[in-house]
């Protein structure tokens, strides 16, 4: 029985055309050109190299160069986020509306997180915020996060369903037994381990009914 949902932040709760987080992206590339000096190029491989080996331009940077992350988790979320989104009634009336415990698990900071949700006007609706400083520097889709959460919120896997845009940030949460959702277009059944699909957030609720009462509670 559900008794809670865990929510991607960044391209979940707002639709990817709005390009905030390919801006974040951009802002990757930046930090590693201007403030560390990297070549373009270079600075484009890299981190592709770390996304792939650490699962995050981040991390890879701290065990590499030791990097502050708390200084480029601040650099690369300065995109504007405030300029480009706003108050969501019909989100708000949804999560309103979903009578289980609801909770943000995101690879960005907190303070981005934060900005996100009230800009959205639905920060009132998430019970906690599990961010990359939470999960100690280490991001999705590495397994350790999601047991960490997991723990931290006193569940089993198959209490949880988890919603998320990438489908590979899914097959940790399906492996632990979480129901997943995959928002936007995408592929997800074909890889055996999305179990549910919808192309915007607000088809979360007709979903939650198609599912069933019977499987929610407070």
């Amino acid at each position: 029985m559900l008794q809670c949902i865990l929510f991607d932040l960044d391209n979940t709760l707002y639709p990817k055309s709005l390009g905030i987080f390919e801006m974040v992206i951009e802002r990757i590339r930046n930090y590693m050109e201007v403030c560390m000096g990297f070549e373009k190029t270079l600075a484009r491989e890299l981190r592709q190299k770390y996304i792939r080996k650490y699962g995050s331009t981040l991390r890879g940077l701290m065990i590499q160069y030791n990097l502050n992350p708390e200084e480029y988790l601040e650099y690369v979320h300065d995109v504007g986020a405030e300029d480009k989104l706003f108050p969501n009634p019909a989100l708000a009336e949804l999560l309103e509306s979903i009578p289980l415990a609801k909770a943000i698990f995101t690879s960005g900071h907190l303070p981005h997180a934060q900005k996100v949700l009230r800009c959205l006007d639905v920060e009132q609706y998430f019970s906690q915020i599990f961010d990359i400083t939470f999960t100690n520097y280490i991001p999705k889709p590495n397994p350790e996060p999601y047991r960490q959460i997991l723990k931290h919120l006193g569940m089993d896997g198959p209490h949880c369903m988890m919603i998320e845009d990438l489908p590979a940030n899914l097959l940790p949460a399906k492996e632990l037994g979480m129901t997943t959702v995959l928002v936007g277009k995408g592929t997800g059944k074909v890889n055996g381990f999305v179990d549910y699909e919808i192309e915007d957030i607000l088809e979360l609720g007709s979903l939650l009914k198609k599912i069933g009462k019977s499987n929610l509670s407070r």
